[in-house]
């Protein structure tokens, strides 16, 4: 426990220092309130007139305007109008609900501009099969589990994003394959005149008949069968608050229904704990978090902060009482001749010190892991993740191709970054299984070398070279962003 305090103060310490070296040299703007995020210097005022807006042929003009700090009536600094511009822009795109967002001003008299805003919508229908991998990764399923090709969860996914113009999100999922899933949910980011509240819902069942029931030397042991091993249900109802452009509040009341077979049970008692077959429980939790980055899906500046406290079992039912809380910091700074910094810590506490094992998962587990350590899981109640990466941008250009019919998918962009990077963490775990305690309670490192692909639609390919503290070497494929 005393290495795990260490190593917390310790990157703390690193990462309030770099955000204080990039505030000292950056961070002009952003400084008079949440609300306007603008520091006006004494130069001469600007006042906006009208806001014009093109190209949204589905989006209502008042979710745009809602992303502004340009709006009609507002004066700013002519110095710090152009960083404003640039910042709303940034928060346009990162609605993710257009592909290309120009703006300019229009001089109306000396002190009095307009603002024209085009926008290029985004394909917002995806019907699209479904047909991946049943383990976390590429990696776990090439290395682990032997390229088996039976691994594989098959179906249909429905997506509408931008539903009544509103930026309202719908999804439907049918999967069958390895784990069968159904799952529904149902995103309203604004349902007052404010735009202020929203609401989303969330229903889903699984069951699997090959399940992870434990893990043997830090790698999941999986049981196949032709009976259901495992079903779950979890219903959701989230209520968000969005006060200003940047800072969110997320308050959740959910109940999961989880039930295991009895040869489960038996090869792994704690999988509940104490050989119980059933888990049920009501869970409250509380989201915030301050999103200051240039491009969610692949950030190159700004930060990121996010802190979770959850409470799983409210009294009515007493399979489950746990308390947790999650806190992580990302900070992202662009440096010289395209070359980028990025710096994550996370860390996560839990209580009680005795958890089942299907509450314990830490490091391995989507969305934290160790380069390095991509083949390995490890289990613990509380843990500590810190994250560098330093990239270079070798090239960024845009294709377009005119025969594909769909406008949307005509520009085809691609950036390519070469990267190197370095993780280190610490797994803290007081009832660790006796044949599973190589990678708990002791710092672990990884770091290596790789390349990041970054196309349309938010799609990231890595591709990594790494080597960890055991010695352990491999070439790694992920198509999520490190983030």
């Amino acid at each position: 426990m005393y290495y795990f305090r260490l190593l917390f103060t310790l990157f703390y310490g690193v990462s309030v220092g770099l955000l204080n070296a990039q505030h000292a040299t950056k961070e002009r703007v952003f400084a008079k309130s949440d609300q306007t995020e603008i520091d006006s210097s004494q130069s001469q005022q600007i006042q906006i007139g009208n806001v014009f807006i093109t190209g949204n042929r589905k989006t209502k003009e008042r979710i745009i305007l809602r992303e502004l700090t340009l709006k009609p009536g507002t004066s700013f600094s002519k110095n710090d109008l152009p960083i404003i511009i640039q910042k709303d822009k940034e928060k346009l795109i990162n609605t993710q609900l257009f592909l290309e967002v120009n703006m300019q001003t229009v001089d109306r008299s000396d002190t009095v501009v307009d603002l024209v805003i085009q926008v290029k919508e985004r394909w917002y229908f995806f019907p699209s099969p479904i047909f991946r991998l049943a383990d976390r990764s590429f990696n776990e399923w090439w290395a682990n589990q032997g390229r088996d090709l039976s691994r594989v969860n098959y179906g249909l996914r429905l997506t509408q994003y931008n539903f009544r113009g509103r930026r309202e999100t719908v999804r439907f999922l049918a999967q069958f394959g390895f784990t069968k899933r159904f799952a529904l949910n149902y995103i309203i980011p604004f349902f007052d005149r404010k735009q202020r509240n929203g609401l989303a819902f969330d229903f889903s069942y699984r069951d699997e008949k090959n399940l992870a029931y434990r893990s043997i030397e830090n790698k999941q042991a999986f049981l196949e069968s032709e009976e259901i091993l495992r079903k779950s249900y979890a219903t959701n109802l989230t209520w968000t608050h969005r006060y200003s452009f940047y800072n969110r509040h997320f308050f959740t009341l959910g109940f999961n229904h989880n039930s295991i077979n009895d040869t489960i049970a038996l090869l792994n008692p704690n999988y509940f704990l104490e050989g119980k077959t059933s888990q049920r429980y009501f869970t409250l939790s509380y989201l915030f978090t301050r999103d200051l980055r240039d491009y969610i899906a692949y950030p190159l500046n700004g930060h990121f902060i996010s802190v979770r406290a959850e409470k799983n079992g409210l009294g009515i039912f007493d399979d489950l009482n746990r308390f947790s809380m999650r806190a992580s910091y990302s900070q992202f700074f662009p440096l010289e001749k395209n070359f980028f910094l990025s710096s994550r810590i996370t860390g996560v506490a839990s209580f009680p010190k005795r958890q089942a094992y299907n509450n314990t998962a830490a490091i391995g587990y989507q969305p934290d892991d160790i380069r390095g350590y991509d083949l390995y899981v490890v289990e613990g109640q509380n843990y500590l993740i810190h994250k560098i990466t330093f990239k270079k941008l070798l090239f960024s250009k845009q294709q377009r191709i005119k025969s594909i019919p769909v406008p949307q998918f005509q520009t085809i962009p691609i950036a390519v970054y070469l990267k190197t990077f370095f993780d280190s963490g610490y797994v803290d775990n007081e009832f660790t299984d006796p044949e599973n305690t190589a990678l708990s309670n002791r710092y672990l490192f990884g770091g290596g070398l790789g390349l990041d692909i970054v196309t349309y639609y938010d799609l990231v390919l890595r591709l990594e070279y790494s080597i960890n503290d055991r010695g352990d070497t491999g070439f790694f494929l992920n198509v999520r962003a490190d983030i």
